[in-house]
This record gives structure tokens, C-alpha cells and sequence, in this order.
């Protein structure tokens, strides 16, 4: 699954993505979505999301194939899950 998105970014930044995506004959999305990647990879481990463990473990399984199998009580707060996410309280 994917988002598409606008940012704004540095000219000289674009230029050498465009550079490192002909070299390696990829796209420019393909390099910034790796960079990005790399980049979360080195961050503190409260600072990610634990989805990313699912995916991990197999990496041929989509998170699409997860809609539907998980049900929330319906007193479920979703901010407060939220919240608790972010601070790697879950």
C-alpha cells in the first residue's frame, strides 16, 4: 500500500537524488523511499511504530492481509491507543 504525497525539498537535494536514481536506474521515489527507510532503521526504538515488527518477521505478508482480523472493543479510544503507540507504551 501505498501514499502519495507532497514535500518540499532542498534544489540541490533533488539534484543529487535524480543523480543517485540514474546511476542506479531507479526511480527518485525508490531512492527516497529507501533513504527514509535507512534513516527510521537508526532511530531510538520508542520513536517506531510496532506494525513494523509484523512485517519484519515475514516479509511477504502485506498489512493489507491484516484488515479485518483484529477487533476493538467498542469503548476502544483510539487517540488514547494512539498516544500510548507513540511512546512505546504497547
Amino acid at each position: 500500500m501505498k501514499t502519495k504525497t507532497s514535500i518540499n525539498l532542498d534544489n540541490n537535494l533533488i539534484s543529487t537524488i535524480k543523480r543517485i536514481a540514474n546511476n542506479k536506474k531507479t526511480t527518485q521515489t525508490e531512492i527516497i523511499t529507501e533513504y527514509i527507510k535507512q534513516g527510521i532503521e537508526r532511530e531510538p526504538e520508542i520513536n517506531k511504530t510496532k506494525l513494523r515488527v509484523i512485517v519484519k518477521q515475514d516479509p511477504n505478508k502485506n498489512i493489507d492481509d491484516l484488515i479485518g482480523t483484529i477487533k476493538a472493543p467498542k469503548d476502544f479510544d483510539i487517540l488514547k491507543a494512539i498516544d500510548k503507540t507513540r511512546k512505546g507504551e504497547y
